[in-house]
This record gives C-alpha cells, sequence and structure tokens, in this order.
C-alpha cells in the first residue's frame, strides 16, 4: 500500500524543467512516474553539483544595494523586515529616489481662469491584478499587498472593479481602431473584424493557428518536451506567431503593438519565451496535467503559506474583484512610503548622487568593494544586490569579466505629458489609450509615436447618479483632458545622441501628433501645458537568447564574486511594477533565508534565485505540482486558501522524499 501510494504521488508531483539542457535531445517517450523520477534524479545531481541556492547559516552583517528604484527599495524594505539587525546601506546615482516612478505636480489654468494642479506622471501607474492569469497561476501580486499592508496604504489605495470596461485602441493605418471587447454586440465585433485593415488576414490565420496548435497540442501528449523541443521555441515572438500564423499580418498589426506597450522593442527582436505569450505556449510544451489540473509553482505556495491570515490575504481576496488598482498621486506613493519607513531605520544608510564607479571581489576577506563617485575608498560588504541596468553594472566591474551582462541592450523613452484645459476632447474615443504598431509607415507617425494613454479617463469617471458630473480617482484639482504620449523606444535604437528631440521638440512633435490622430485643430494646442522626460535606457529588452544569456551570467557572476554579488531588476526579470517587486522580495528571501526555518523541507522551494540573483536561468528545473482549477488558492472558482494546506503537508511531511526515493 504505501508503494502504491509513493508511485501516485511519484505521477503527481513533477519538476518542470526552465531549462532542458541536462535531457537528452532525442525523442522521450515514457510514463508520467517514469519522466517525474528522471528529473528527480537529474535535479538531485544537479544539487550535489552545488547548483541549488546556498542557504547561508546567519544573515549578513551588512549589505549594499545599488540603485534606488522600485527593485532596490523592496529588497531593503523585506530585508529590514525580516531582520532588523542587517546594515543597508542604498547607492543612488541621482538626487532623487523611486527610480522610474516619478511624479510632479503642475500648476495649471482653466479656460475660465480657475487655478488648479494636476499631477504628471511619468513611469507605471496601474497595478493589474493576476487573478485571471493560469497555466500556471500567477501570485506576483501577492509581494504587492503584502507591501500595501505593512505599509499602511491600504485606505490610499485606488481600485477599478472587475467588469469596469476601459477601451482600448490601435492607431492603423491613419485613424483610431477600438479593439472589441466586452461592451461590443456580436455584430459590432463582427463588423470590425470584417471590415477594419487592422484585423486584415484576421480569420485565415486563426484558423491556421487552430490546426498548428491542436496538432502541437496533441504530439506534446505523446511525448514530454526535449532540449530540441525547447530550442525550436527560442525565437522571436514575430518569428513564432507567424509560424503559427502562416502570414504576418496580425504580427506587424497587433502584436507589434502590444510590445510597443510592454518593451517599447521590436517584435521581431524580442524573444517570446520573454513575453506575456509565453504561460499560455508553454502549456503545450509540458507534460498534461489532467483536464481538470494545472501548474503551481511551489515557491508561490510557500509565499501563500506566510501571507494567509494576514491582512494582505484580505486585501489579496478583495482584489478578485478588481480589474485595477492605483494611488491619487500615482506609483510614487509606495516607493515614498517605502523611503520613509527604511530611514526610519537606524540600520539603513542612503547615499543619493553617489554614483557607483567600480565593484571588486576582495578575495582576501571575501566581501565585495564598493566604490563611488564621492567616496573613493572601498568600502567592503557582505554581500552587494545590483538592480542596475546589467550594461551598467558590467561597465563598473573589471573588463571582461561579465561579458554576456555587456551584451545587454535596452530602449529609450521620452515621456511628454499633455493637459488640456477642454474636458473630454477625445470623445468619443474614451478609455485606456491607444498604441501604434510597427506597421505603420513612417509617412503617418514621422514623430516615432510608440502610444498615448487617456489619464483623464481613468481618473475622472462619470458619475451613475447625476448626468454630466464627475467623480475624482485622481490627484487632480481641476478638470481637463491629460494625456501621455511615449515616443522613441526601437525606433532610436541606432541613432545618435544628438538626433533624439530634445524636450522642446519632443513637446511640439507629441502635440502634433496627438492632433493628428484625434483630428484636433491646431487651436487646442493654443492652452496646452506640457512636461516631457527622456527615460535613458528605462526598458531592458529581452531579446532572443535571452535565457542562455542569463544562464551564461549566473556563471560568470559566480566565479567573479563568488556569490557576494546578486542582480535583481527589469533586466533579469519581467519589466512592471508587480515583477520589480517580486524580484526583490526573491532576493532578500535569498540573502537572509527567511521564510525557511517554519517551513520544513519546504526551504528550497521558496528560495528560487541563487546566489547571483539568476539560479532560475541555470537551474534545469522548477519547482511545481499540479493542482485542481477548481481549488486553485484565491484563484479558482472556490477562492479558498485549504489547498495551501495540503500542499504544505505534502511537502512538509515528507511527501517529496518518496517520490525521490522511488527514483
Amino acid at each position: 500500500m504505501l508503494a502504491t501510494s509513493q508511485r501516485c504521488l511519484a505521477q503527481r508531483q513533477c519538476w518542470i524543467a526552465s531549462h532542458f539542457r541536462s535531457l537528452s535531445s532525442g525523442s522521450l517517450r515514457c510514463s508520467p512516474a517514469k519522466y517525474s523520477r528522471l528529473l528527480s534524479t537529474t535535479a538531485r545531481r544537479q544539487s550535489d553539483n552545488g547548483l541549488v541556492p546556498t542557504i547561508f547559516e546567519r544573515s549578513p552583517a551588512s549589505v549594499a544595494i545599488l540603485g534606488g528604484g522600485l527593485t532596490g527599495l523592496t529588497a531593503a524594505f523585506c530585508l529590514t523586515w525580516f531582520d532588523p539587525r542587517i546594515k543597508i546601506t542604498i547607492y543612488e546615482a541621482s538626487d532623487r529616489l523611486g527610480g522610474w516612478i516619478d511624479s510632479e505636480e503642475v500648476q495649471v489654468t482653466g479656460l475660465n481662469g480657475e487655478k488648479g494642479t494636476v499631477c504628471f506622471q511619468r513611469g507605471a501607474r496601474l497595478i493589474k491584478p493576476q487573478h485571471r492569469a493560469k497555466d500556471p497561476y500567477r501570485y506576483d501580486d501577492f509581494p504587492f499587498y503584502w507591501l500595501v499592508d505593512k505599509l499602511g496604504l491600504d485606505e490610499s489605495l485606488q481600485s477599478a472593479p472587475k467588469d469596469e470596461v476601459m477601451s482600448k485602441f490601435i492607431y492603423y493605418p491613419d485613424h483610431l481602431v477600438r479593439i472589441p471587447d466586452g461592451s461590443f454586440t456580436p455584430l459590432e465585433i463582427f463588423q470590425t473584424l470584417t471590415t477594419e485593415p487592422l484585423f486584415k488576414g484576421l480569420f485565415p490565420s486563426l484558423a491556421r493557428f487552430a490546426w498548428t496548435w491542436s496538432r502541437q497540442l496533441f504530439e506534446s501528449r505523446l511525448k514530454y518536451p526535449t532540449a530540441d523541443d525547447l530550442s525550436r521555441i527560442e525565437v522571436s515572438v514575430g518569428d513564432h506567431f507567424q509560424q503559427l500564423f502562416g502570414r504576418r499580418d496580425l504580427v506587424d498589426n497587433l502584436l507589434s503593438a502590444v510590445m510597443h506597450g510592454i518593451y517599447g522593442g521590436d517584435v521581431w527582436k524580442l524573444s517570446v519565451q520573454r513575453s506575456p505569450f509565453w504561460s499560455e505556449l508553454k502549456d503545450g510544451k509540458y507534460p498534461f496535467p489532467g483536464l481538470l489540473n494545472t501548474w503551481i509553482d511551489l515557491a508561490d505556495v510557500s509565499m501563500l503559506l506566510n501571507l494567509r491570515g494576514t491582512p494582505g490575504e484580505k486585501l489579496a481576496r478583495d482584489g478578485l474583484e478588481k480589474s485595477a488598482h492605483w494611488f491619487p498621486s500615482g506609483l510614487n506613493e509606495l516607493t515614498d512610503a517605502l523611503v520613509t519607513f527604511l530611514k526610519s531605520r537606524r540600520t539603513v544608510t542612503f547615499k543619493t548622487g553617489a554614483r557607483v564607479t567600480s565593484l571588486n571581489y576582495a578575495a582576501r576577506v571575501d566581501r565585495v568593494a564598493v566604490k563611488t563617485s564621492k567616496q573613493p575608498t572601498p568600502v567592503t560588504y557582505e554581500k552587494v544586490v545590483s538592480t542596475l541596468y546589467a550594461k551598467s553594472l558590467a561597465a563598473i566591474c573589471p573588463p571582461g569579466q561579465l561579458p554576456s551582462l555587456e551584451r545587454s541592450t535596452a530602449t529609450t523613452i521620452r515621456v511628454v505629458n499633455l493637459w488640456y484645459p477642454q474636458p473630454g476632447l477625445n470623445h468619443p474615443n474614451e478609455g485606456f489609450g491607444y498604441l501604434i504598431p510597427q506597421s505603420v509607415s513612417y509617412a503617418d507617425n514621422p514623430e516615432l509615436v510608440l502610444g498615448v494613454l487617456f489619464d483623464s479617463d481613468r481618473e475622472w469617471v462619470p458619475d451613475p447618479r447625476i448626468s454630466g458630473r464627475y467623480i475624482n480617482r485622481g490627484k487632480d484639482t481641476i478638470h481637463g483632458t491629460k494625456l501621455t504620449v511615449m515616443m522613441g523606444g526601437h525606433y532610436w535604437d541606432h541613432l545618435p545622441a544628438e538626433l533624439i528631440p530634445d524636450g522642446a521638440a519632443a513637446i511640439e512633435l507629441a502635440k502634433k501628433a496627438v492632433a493628428r490622430h484625434m483630428g484636433w485643430p491646431e487651436s487646442y494646442n493654443e492652452h496646452v501645458v506640457a512636461r516631457t522626460k527622456l527615460c535613458q535606457d528605462c526598458i531592458p529588452q529581452h531579446l532572443v537568447g535571452h535565457r542562455e544569456r542569463m544562464k551564461a551570467a549566473h556563471e560568470e557572476l559566480q566565479d567573479a564574486f563568488q556569490g557576494r554579488l546578486s542582480v535583481a531588476g527589469g533586466s533579469y526579470q519581467s519589466p512592471g511594477v508587480l515583477p520589480s517587486i517580486r524580484a526583490g522580495l526573491d532576493v532578500a528571501k535569498q540573502i537572509h533565508g527567511a521564510w525557511k526555518r517554519n517551513k520544513d523541507n519546504m526551504e528550497n522551494t521558496h528560495l528560487t534565485v541563487g546566489d547571483t540573483g539568476l539560479w532560475r536561468f541555470a537551474a534545469p528545473f522548477r519547482a511545481m505540482d499540479t493542482i485542481n482549477r477548481l481549488d486553485a488558492p484565491l484563484r479558482g472558482p472556490k477562492a479558498n486558501m485549504n489547498t495551501i494546506d495540503r500542499l504544505y503537508m505534502k511537502y512538509a511531511g515528507g511527501g517529496s522524499k518518496s517520490s525521490d526515493e522511488e527514483g
């Protein structure tokens, strides 16, 4: 009976390969149990080779964090929360903290002479709950709720109901096209899809996609993936979907617009494995979990265990009924709260205006030596966490030490904020905003605009009780039309610096572009208030081969700094607020070994980034298990947390050992 239960457990438990290089490149046909045993055996061998993340016996006495943006501040907060004794020094090259999250209050005057202020935001402004993501379910929003709770920001947090529809548009080829959503009737959807040039080739592409995808899905049930299988997927977003669709119309017209909104990058260069489509695509590449099952990451299980029963869990549960979160004054409310908390701690020191000029491993004392523009004498730390852009990090290390990071690239975005005193100028095109795909010619997009956000539509919503009245969900004291224009991105990749528009030129280009896109007369620009900011190298590009580069970078960091230097941030993880917070939490957990003492045999599952911050790229497997979709904690229809208890008992009680023993 015991042997039978162990075999059943071995069939259920599976360590999913994030990198299958250690497996045979030939065709692998075997039972789920044998496949699970093979993965378990390989994982154990990797552990013997020292690739499993190190768990220190004690927290380091001194930690330096390079970069005072969201990731760095989160890492510092988590370390301080886990162990208040750790001495932390945060280095920031500029004179302000918060990184790319930045907002400014500007004095404006209405058409009737009314004075007021508006809040211009330059970085991210919305948090999207992840309750709709699945296969596997994602929980990166939970660390955000945890932060909101610990920082006392729950009263300030604003939310949009789940059923609120914010229309999205794409500008193609010379007008705005509203993307069909839940507010469309079936007839309106059909008319839009059949008459708009934007959707040219949609139906034959979908037919080809259905055939290709169903064939791949069927084949994946007959054999399990190999190194060759996954290597064939390491292509660009454009190339992958062109293969699935059999043509490139939808890639150029739709997917390129999506990638402009996320990365500001080229759809034909960005890796499909680092795209938001990968969680859906990879379902057909991994062992079939069952019709009613899905995968869950055990690192998330460990995190959920520690959030259970806290106010953070209540926020997460409330988030199931929300479509978006924000703060009235912008997300700098979050970064400001982090800074305020950290400044109240005697063990935390901020060094702003201190650009790090040199990082070296001091072998004699087994520390990392840090030099800055204000600190020519090196200071050593037991641990250093870099949240800098990867190429910038490579530049301050000894030449040739981190060649994989030297090859990193990033896009530069020019953000232009515009405020017009007339409310509702974008009517009838109210919504979230619009993106411009790569297929729009230079003649129709000479300003090289990536997209435009309708900020005023999100902040001022019609009052359902009183016609013509608006509810103010932001910080502005006067109603107008507020837009954010984003330009540049990959279009500027090879443009000499002297040809990139300066602030004044960018404002004029933005006003001209918006007027043409919206069909406005030039007179609207007479009273516009504008501000702009150049965000240099603000969005790292995860190009084809990113995973291989990060795997090599892991080895380079380990060799050069012996595990004393970790990296985190957008150069390595996905861009966005939630991934930045999760990256800061993960690296802090790794450094401190937090949450392991009360998790018994689950201690390795929540430590995923290793001593370098990149262990997940080098590790052959991700610790995952299958759960019933209906029982997914705070994700399935039941939205309960009972599954967490069962998974904890399974692994902490020695369940994972039985699968290893059978292997």
